[in-house]
């Protein structure tokens, strides 16, 4: 039996930082204000710099002039941030917003931090917060619909994702996660047209091709889904989940010796991949070469022990190689860890009870 790996309909996140915010000094501020605008302004062109550390301090001296100076919170927060302080930052994106409530900014930040924290449920909240205050900000609506679809949430992450595209359509990720979506959901050809969106707007995001491919290979297009392998294999050349699913998609085919060429170089590429030496004892099954069909399943066990179809596939090779009771055996193995099918097998080679 050829077990096929789940390629992960992994979703792909952006980093994203809401940009510091600059105001002109005017000349008519009190000097308290006028020296922490200063301060304020000097503190954004350090963060744009990427001298964090010295646009902490400039920060810093703004709020002491400035105690009241939501904008200067919520760039600390930034600066935080990006220092991965994620608590300190999280204090003062809530003191940004206990100031100013109605900027969206503070709390995407904090949601953003709140996620770096391994605090989903409050992230989420926060994100919702920010669609409410600029339905039009796109990383919002994707950002909360990536949590959404980490706990399953299916439809409500879809509509995330839709409304994400809705803001800005040239949103790569969010095509490309609304595909996952589609795909977790059943809606193969719309998932299929998401992924193929997401490579026009950007036909470098590899992902998207390994997508695409599983799920053409799942709604039974398997030269798509052989072509989409082609191109990502011509591209990368040291995934070895990618060379066994292009493998798999040659079995379906009946290219076995194809499918024994990409299952090789998936093992070459790692050797403890089981998934592969067992696919390659499928195929090695198919073109009648017991004797590595049989070692190539006993490599799959070695290294998972609980792995019913290369028992089951062993079997089916000793079997061959006659050796009937050692193929009884590995049949109910197979059948003890989930595979009935090891039980007809036995029964049908006239395995007696044990």
């Amino acid at each position: 039996m050829l077990k096929t790996p789940l390629f992960s309909a992994a979703l792909l996140l952006t980093a994203f930082t809401v940009q510091a915010q600059v105001d002109t000094v005017r000349a008519t501020t009190l000097p308290p204000a006028q020296l922490a605008e200063k301060l304020y302004n000097s503190g954004v062109a350090k963060f744009n710099q990427k001298s964090y550390r010295a646009a902490l301090q400039d920060f810093d001296r703004a709020l002491a002039a400035k105690p009241d100076f939501a904008k200067a919170y919520y760039n600390r927060a930034a600066v935080r941030y990006e220092l991965q302080e994620y608590q300190p930052a999280i204090q003062d994106y809530d003191q940004a917003i206990k100031l100013d409530p109605n900027t969206f900014g503070s709390y995407f930040g904090r949601a953003q931090a709140r996620e770096a924290l391994q605090q989903p449920a409050e992230a989420e909240q926060d994100y919702g917060r920010a669609t409410e205050l600029k339905a039009d900000y796109a990383p919002a609506w994707y950002y909360r619909g990536a949590l959404r679809f980490e706990k399953a949430d299916y439809q409500v992450a879809k509509a995330d994702f839709d409304a994400a595209i809705k803001a800005d359509p040239t949103y790569t990720y969010a095509w490309h996660d609304r595909g996952s979506t589609q795909r977790q959901l059943g809606n193969l050809p719309a998932a299929i047209q998401d992924y193929t969106q997401a490579l026009k707007l950007q036909p470098d995001l590899l992902p998207a091709l390994l997508n695409r491919a599983a799920t053409r290979r799942r709604a039974g297009d398997l030269k798509g889904a052989l072509q989409d392998y082609n191109d990502y294999l011509a591209k990368k050349h040291d995934n070895a989940l990618a060379y066994t699913n292009r493998g798999s998609t040659r079995y379906e085919q009946g290219d076995y010796k194809g499918a024994v060429e990409d299952f090789t170089r998936a093992v070459e590429l790692d050797a403890r991949y089981a998934f592969a030496w067992n696919n390659r004892a499928a195929t090695y099954l198919k073109l009648e070469d017991y004797q590595r069909a049989e070692a190539d399943a006993t490599k799959a066990i070695g290294l998972n022990g609980q792995y019913a179809e290369a028992y089951l596939n062993r079997g089916h090779a000793r079997e061959m190689l006659r050796q009937p009771d050692a193929a009884c055996q590995d049949w109910r193995k197979a059948a003890e860890l989930g595979l009935e099918i090891g039980n007809t097998h036995a029964a049908n080679s006239g395995c007696g009870a044990e």
